[in-house]
Order: structure tokens, then sequence, then C-alpha cells
């Protein structure tokens, strides 16, 4: 290898280097705010973010469901739901929090649902 491609790999390999540095603390960086269990505002559904994105979620009829979750820099969320059949289920929405309130919206807009972080 001469010199010259040395010098162009060794520059490549350290701006990788470097944008990793960058970039992965930027993908995580609304993960713990959302961390812990949420309420939906009067009534009984519950949602919990867990720090190894993973979730799990129970509406007011008791019905469970738990999967992975990726929030990105623009509070877009995606929901992976494992069905008990082995089949997964994708949902997409958008997700901000302020303070103790969290509120998820889905995709097409059309739904929004408030919850308060329980104790």
């Amino acid at each position: 290898m001469s010199i010259m491609q040395n010098n162009t790999f060794t520059s490549v390999y350290y701006f990788l280097l470097a944008s990793l540095w960058v970039v992965l603390p930027v993908s995580c960086i609304h993960t713990p705010e959302v961390v812990g269990r949420w309420q939906e505002i009067g009534k009984t559904a519950t949602l919990e973010f867990h720090s190894d994105s993973t979730f799990n979620a129970v509406d007011d009829m008791g019905m469970a469901v738990s999967g992975k979750f990726t929030l990105d820099k623009d509070q877009n969320i995606r929901f992976e739901i494992k069905h008990k059949d082995s089949s997964t289920e994708t949902i997409n929405g958008a997700l901000s929090v302020h303070g103790d309130e969290l509120t998820y919206t889905t995709e097409d807009f059309k739904e929004v649902y408030r919850y308060k972080r329980a104790q």
C-alpha cells in the first residue's frame, strides 16, 4: 500500500470513528425521558418504556402487548409489537414529553393519547 493510499485510509477511518461518536449519542437523546411507567389520563391504560428499547402496554380492557420501540431525534416513534403467533405488527406515530406528561399521536394524526408519569 502506498503512502498516499495509507493516508487516505487513515483519514476515512478517523472520519468514520468521529462520526459514530456524534451519531450514537444523538440517536438515543430522547429515550431517557420516556423511560418509565405512564398512565393514560382519565383511563386505566398504561404504557411502560424500558431503557433497553422495549415496552409493555395494557389497554383499558386489560389487553397487554409488548415489543420494541425506536424513537428518533424528531420524536417519531416506531412500535414493533410481537404477537403470540410470532407475527410482528408495526405502528408509527409521534411522541412528545413535557415534564410528567407524554403525548402520543397516531401516524395519520387522527388520534391523540395523553399520559401522566405513574409513580
